[in-house]
């Protein structure tokens, strides 16, 4: 799926951080596009509005056009690249809904970026290590006002009871599966950016033969019922 595919989706569904002016598609494809690449590659910091535009081949006011900062920049890449994930996360599990969710669906969808845009995977290894240095991405992220959705179906597939949230009930454990694959994908978007195509599908390869039911899988990873009775 090529960015400009995606930018031609259904502007009602539009997420936080989307653009509201949806006659100009075409241009705010080529800006996300662009800033995903330049602060994948080299920060947040050292990416400016500027530089994004000049990667996208505009001027530097048609980022001010649909962005107010560069905050709002950088989290309207992070809601666009959350929402490619959810839909590769949730193609792997209609492919085989009668299997476990993970680690499949985090292998398929990790690898389903990474063969549009190797950028998408990049950014979501860096993402996390930016918005601890930066306060202005700290206060986007962590002022609690919004839940981002990718996180929500992480829950929901993880298979964390309805209505437990560790994060916010003080039952820390309750979400103990989520966070188990949030780190487990976070682990493979790091080795995605680092490694090179052929250890990287190699490594891939491993974690799936190691999950296959069929094998010798090695110890589970922890479940909501395991995380309560310790």
């Amino acid at each position: 799926m090529t960015d400009t595919d995606r930018s031609q989706r259904d502007p009602t569904k539009r997420r936080r951080g989307r653009p509201a002016n949806t006659s100009t598609n075409d241009t705010v494809a080529a800006v996300l596009a662009a800033a995903r690449r330049q602060f994948a590659a080299h920060g947040y910091s050292a990416t400016s509005n500027k530089t994004v535009a000049a990667a996208a081949g505009l001027a530097h006011t048609a980022i001010y056009n649909h962005f107010g900062s560069k905050a709002q920049l950088f989290t309207a890449v992070f809601v666009d690249v959350q929402d490619l994930l959810i839909a590769e996360l949730d193609r792997s599990v209609r492919a085989a809904p009668d299997e476990p969710a993970f680690p499949r669906a985090l292998l398929d969808a990790i690898e389903g970026l990474r063969a549009a845009d190797p950028s998408y995977v990049e950014f979501l290894a860096s993402m996390y290590i930016e918005v601890r240095r930066d306060p202005e991405l700290q206060q986007v992220f962590r002022d609690g006002s919004s839940t981002f959705p990718v996180v929500e179906r992480l829950r929901e597939l993880s298979g964390t009871p309805p209505g437990h949230r560790g994060d916010t009930a003080g039952d820390p454990a309750s979400d103990e599966p989520m966070w188990f694959w949030i780190a487990f994908a976070l682990g493979l978007a790091q080795l995605s950016a680092l490694a090179d195509a052929d250890t990287f599908a190699a490594t891939v390869a491993t974690f799936r033969r190691q999950f296959d039911p069929g094998t010798d899988r090695g110890p589970d990873p922890p479940t909501s019922t395991e995380s309560s009775s310790r």
